[in-house]
């Protein structure tokens, strides 16, 4: 096609005023290949070889590509008007399209005139109407007197109401409109109608389930001369907002509570973003000594630089110019001229551009606690003879997480003796599963004070052995970099495995030892994600025993509980490996089957195939005593998703179905029938 028809002879072929391309179709876009000089000075030379959707902007290039893809399917010319802006003028063009085979290429012909017109109340409503129906926001024509001409497809989506339904329909009839609002809607209209612009009104409208929205409406009148014969309704959803600002004002409630209990918690100072004293609660003034009158409008000049960190005023400028929040410990000087200790955070606060106007100074009094480990340090002996005569596991841990020292306790729980501890990684010690808690905290330790948490220790001999410990981190205050860590611990071992036993009976029958419904509530939802990440059907068989009340009557109770375990045993031989059995009580049991096929006809085959197994296993029976039992079970089936979507539904079906096969008489089974 571009060898027989050049750019001369395209060019010599439609000379004037319209503009002409020829496209080539390529998969859902068009290929420029032609566009005479009319259209080359319109969209550019550069055009040749590009795609539409990249030339055009979005709305212009989903019309033409719908006119094309139909004059294609059709096969025929197809003519169509749109408008567009052209130098702040509103123009009206009308196109028409002829669709050309080539091979197996397909191409288009476009040649689109511009229609001059006197701007008539018909071609000023047909523009309107180009213009809304790709509009983002709910939109309505109406007329001048509330009737709805036309509404786009935003306003169809939002409200699911049908198109041919609210044409011709006063607008304050249609279900959405709540009766409370009737009034005001009315009055907005007549004003619009007399030529008044009516902008940003706030009205409530309803669902079709009666669900409460927000709108803001804007109606602005259609004018022929001196007369509206019109009224252009835009809708937009304000419900988001509202929620948002109902939000924004429990949160902001939040926020104060939040700072009460903050006040009440910790000495706070608010600092101007030149370091001058704005504000302090109660608990700075008492931890100072000072009164509000005294600190307010003065500068931050509590801190003295004999008992901090060398460098630690430079380190808060450049956390604090940045924009960071700084935390570290400082020591206060109060009125009197003593000396406290503070775990601080100065926090930057930043207005809405983003400029930090003030600064919070959060301050945690440590005084007591930096008392008590220095003291610790300078009675070290004492500390020996204490944690030698305990049966708490006592560990001391360099900041590299190596053992300094370890308690006699640590050969008594653990088989180690200490010298086989100390200079050793504690790590070393810890069973895979708690490594990395342990190392996430040795990443990170410098910025904490208290930790609790759970470690599984290995034994010399391989046992493991749960602990539950205490950290404090105890920083050298003369120099920064080298810091301590003492751990106490507790063995917890037995308590740990009372624990998983009582976890197990929470979720296991006690009779059976098999999965129980709460296990089931539990992991169902898994189940069912995996069902939908592989696209495969799970299947609920929902099965009673025959005539267990017979065994219990006759034999019973111990007898009918051992026939009840051997009837489980029976069940969880029967299925695969990734199944479930779950006992519901009684005679009742549940299983899942997961990973079948979709396939009704296949699906078919897989389940009969396990339910041939557990009928001929049950028929083979067991012995109890010197009674032999072969049972027989009726089964109630149902299907996710072909039957449902939920756990409870699914539950309620084959228990239904169940009902139905006994109604058949026993050992039948019943499948739920499509819903």
């Amino acid at each position: 096609m571009e060898y027989l028809l050049s750019e001369k002879l395209f060019n010599q072929l439609f000379i004037g005023e319209d503009f002409v391309y020829l496209m080539k179709k390529v998969g859902d876009d068009y290929q420029y290949v032609r566009l005479n000089q009319a259209a080359q000075v319109l969209v550019s030379t550069n055009a040749l070889g590009k795609m539409l959707s990249a030339v055009t902007s979005r709305r212009n290039f989903v019309i033409i590509q719908e006119n094309y893809h139909r004059a294609i399917e059709q096969h025929q010319q197809i003519d169509y008007v749109d408008y567009a802006y052209v130098k702040s003028e509103v123009r009206k063009y009308e196109t028409s399209v002829r669709p050309i085979k080539d091979g197996d290429d397909y191409y288009i012909l476009a040649i689109t005139k511009e229609i001059l017109y006197d701007r008539s109340i018909e071609d000023k409503f047909l523009f309107m109407r180009s213009m809304f129906d790709h509009a983002y926001f709910s939109t309505v024509i109406l007329s001048a007197e509330g009737t709805i001409y036309e509404v786009n497809t935003s306003f169809i989506e939002d409200f699911n109401l049908d198109n041919e339904m609210v044409k011709h329909q006063p607008f304050i009839d249609l279900p959405i409109i709540p009766h409370e609002e009737i009034e005001k809607i009315q009055i907005y209209l007549q004003r619009a109608a007399m030529g008044e612009n009516i902008g940003e009104k706030l009205i409530k409208l309803h669902t079709l389930d009666k669900q409460e929205r927000m709108y803001l409406v804007s109606l602005s009148p259609v004018m022929q001369g001196d007369n509206s014969f019109a009224i252009f309704l835009i809708m937009q959803d304000f419900t988001q907002f509202t929620e948002q600002k109902a939000e924004l004002r429990s949160k902001t409630h939040g926020l104060e509570v939040f700072k009460a209990a903050l006040n009440f918690a910790t000495s706070i100072a608010i600092l101007d973003n030149e370091g001058t004293i704005m504000e302090v609660n109660d608990l700075f003034l008492n931890a100072s000594g000072f009164t509000a009158e005294e600190l307010i409008g003065q500068p931050y000049n509590l801190i003295e630089p004999r008992n901090n960190k060398k460098g630690v005023f430079q380190t808060i400028n450049e956390s604090l110019v940045l924009g960071e929040v700084w935390r570290g410990e400082l020591c206060y000087r109060t009125k009197y001229h003593a000396d406290y200790w503070v775990e601080a955070a100065i926090v930057p606060l930043k207005n809405e551009f983003g400029k930090v106007e003030q600064y919070l100074s959060i301050n945690y009094d440590i005084t007591d606690k930096k008392r008590m480990l220095t003291e610790l340090k300078n009675i070290e002996r004492t500390f020996r003879l204490i944690t030698e005569n305990t049966n708490d596991l006592i560990v001391i841990i360099n900041e590299d997480g190596i053992i300094i020292y370890a308690s006699p306790s640590y050969r008594m729980y653990l088989g180690y003796e200490i010298v086989e501890l100390q200079g050793q990684f504690y790590n070393s010690i810890i069973e895979e599963q708690s490594k990395p808690a342990w190392q996430a905290f040795l990443n990170d330790f410098t910025a904490k004070s208290d930790t609790q948490f759970e470690l599984l220790l290995k034994s010399k001999d391989g046992t493991p052995v749960w602990t539950e410990g205490n950290v404090t981190v105890v920083h050298d205050t003369e120099r920064e970099t080298i810091s301590q860590i003492i751990m106490v611990s507790r063995e917890i071992t037995h308590r740990k495995e009372r624990e998983n036993d009582l976890l197990y009976l929470a979720y296991h029958d006690s009779l059976t030892q098999l999965p129980n419904r709460r296990f089931l509530l539990k992991e169902f939802p898994k189940l069912l994600s995996d069902a939908h990440a592989k696209d495969t059907c799970i299947a609920m068989l929902y099965i009673d025993g025959d005539d267990f009340k017979d065994v219990n009557d006759r034999y019973g109770h111990d007898m009918g509980d051992d026939f009840i375990r051997n009837f489980g045993n029976v069940l969880i031989t029967s299925i695969r490996s990734h199944d479930l059995v779950i006992r519901m009580g009684g005679d009742e049991f549940i299983i899942i089957l997961t990973g079948l096929t979709r396939n009704p006809e296949e699906r078919q085959v897989q389940i009969m195939h396990i339910i041939h197994r557990i009928r001929n296993e049950l028929k083979n029976g067991w012995t109890i005593e010197k009674y032999f039992f072969a049972p027989t079970a009726s089964i109630g089936i149902a299907y996710f998703p072909d039957h449902a979507t939920t756990l409870e539904s699914l539950m309620e079906l084959a228990d239904q179905a169940l009902y139905k096969a006994k109604e058949c008489g026993k050992n039948n089974l019943f499948i739920t029938g499509p819903l």
